[in-house]
């Protein structure tokens, strides 16, 4: 069997008086963290996927039926496993430990931190670990994280939790070609000092001659700690966008220019599908022309090319204010506003 394991069952300490943060919204698809960070992976790969939670998480906050509704919408409910401890651990590989007895697994084991993402290809049930290289970040909290050293064939030699030692990183990915073997080192390590990570797995069965090979991922993004996550999410946007006057030179159902006829503003149509083609943005058109008036504005703004996701009409002719919650996922300010003069074309220096 090919498992898939995403433990979710830790203090998340990081996001205090806080939901877990495998819970948190992804700011553009609406999917759990815990669901968005296993979709960079080939998962057709595996036969069967395993959520470990802590059944106090669905008592509180009754989160398996949405869970479960995402997994459906994503065709990954039929091997997906919603597993539930009763008791909070003090360790990822102890989750997976507690998992594998639980469950009864055996065969391959992959195991995905849910507070983070990456694309890679897994192709063989072997050994390895999920790397990412420090030169390709921008932004990283270099310190939380373990390291690796390879040999000249691609072989982890060394891995080192909380010490830069090289450039490469463990993604938050590790594959063990046994389950039992796994359990047989937890078992081995857990009367540490301190918290057994599973690099620390990795670092004895490495002693004791087992190989483990590099695992090459791209797109990684870090969601492990608040602040990390705020980042994240600063990059995307829902944008709200007056047509006339910003987008088309002002146009009235009432004098000529009519609806339809005013001229693009193309500066700020251009910086519109910049913003637009980056993925991270959503844009609904507002506008004060009546509702009869959609078909001639969908059409012009079909003809113009200005993209956008939702279309208001009928809006009042008046001062509209945007009104929004914020909370520490969603801090301060949580929306924003942004005025510039009638026709002008330099909307992107007013966004800036």
């Amino acid at each position: 069997m090919r498992n898939l394991i995403v433990p979710m069952a830790g203090k998340s300490s990081r996001f205090p008086n806080m939901r877990p943060k495998w819970m948190l919204t992804h700011p553009m698809t609406g999917r759990f963290m815990g669901i968005e960070s296993i979709l960079g992976l080939n998962l057709e790969f595996f036969d069967e996927i395993y959520f470990v939670c802590l059944s106090e998480h669905e008592e509180k906050y009754h989160f398996c039926d949405g869970f479960e509704k995402e997994l459906d919408e994503l065709g990954l409910l039929g091997k997906s496993n919603i597993v539930f401890l009763e008791n909070q651990t003090q360790s990822q590989s102890e989750t997976v430990y507690e998992l594998i007895l639980k469950s009864n697994l055996d065969g391959f084991i992959f195991i995905k931190d849910s507070d983070g993402y990456y694309e890679c290809e897994i192709t063989e049930p072997i050994n390895q670990v999920a790397y990412f290289d420090l030169n390709d970040m921008e932004n990283i909290n270099a310190k939380a994280k373990s390291y690796l050293q390879f040999d000249v064939n691609g072989v982890i030699t060394n891995i080192v939790e909380k010490k830069v030692i090289s450039s490469t990183f463990s993604a938050g990915g590790y594959g063990f070609g046994s389950a039992l073997e796994f359990c047989e080192i937890y078992k081995k390590l857990s009367d540490i000092d301190g918290e057994c990570y599973v690099s620390h797995i990795i670092f004895e069965m490495i002693l004791s001659g087992s190989l483990f090979c590099g695992l090459s991922t791209t797109n990684f993004k870090d969601w492990g700690t608040l602040d990390a996550w705020n980042a994240y999410k600063k990059q995307y946007k829902c944008l709200f966008v007056d047509i006339d006057g910003t987008l088309v030179t002002n146009s009235s159902t009432h004098f000529p220019p009519y609806v339809g006829e005013g001229t693009a503003i193309q500066e700020n149509i251009d910086y519109l599908n910049q913003l637009y083609q980056s993925g991270k943005v959503k844009i609904i058109l507002t506008t004060s022309r009546p509702e009869e008036h959609r078909g001639t504005t969908v059409f012009e703004m079909e003809e113009k090319g200005i993209p956008y996701d939702q279309l208001i009409m009928g809006l009042p002719h008046a001062q509209r204010v945007v009104i929004n919650d914020f909370a520490r996922s969603n801090p301060y300010p949580s929306a924003k506003a942004i005025n510039i003069p009638r026709n002008a074309n330099n909307l992107k220096e007013f966004f800036e």
